[in-house]
């Protein structure tokens, strides 16, 4: 569920149902946006370049612009997206060895 954007399209809030990977092969970059999750139930993977993150109920991570990042788990979070995201600034790069290893 995306919410609507700041009126001056400073931001984007929205809440994030997660059971799987994220994107399935090869990973997410977003070019322009920073992304600010904030976990509320579950557990979630994250793989941020070389760095992986295991985020519990309460924790939050910040992903910088032009950074590849992939998710797997199964939780729910709220996604804060600086500026306001646009689907035109993030793009799935397909590469199968960019992968969770835990």
């Amino acid at each position: 569920m995306i919410y609507p954007n700041h009126p001056k399209n400073q931001h984007t809030i929205a809440r994030v149902k997660m059971d799987g990977l994220y994107p399935v092969i090869g990973y997410s970059i977003n070019d322009i946006c920073s992304e600010t999750i904030f976990l509320i139930k579950g557990m979630l993977k994250i793989r941020t370049g070389d760095n992986i993150y295991k985020l519990n109920p309460g924790d939050i991570l910040i992903i910088p612009p032009k950074t590849k990042y992939r998710i797997e788990g199964k939780g729910e979070a709220i996604d804060v997206i600086t500026p306001a995201w646009d689907k035109n600034q993030n793009r799935m790069v397909l590469d199968k060895k960019f992968k969770i290893k835990l």
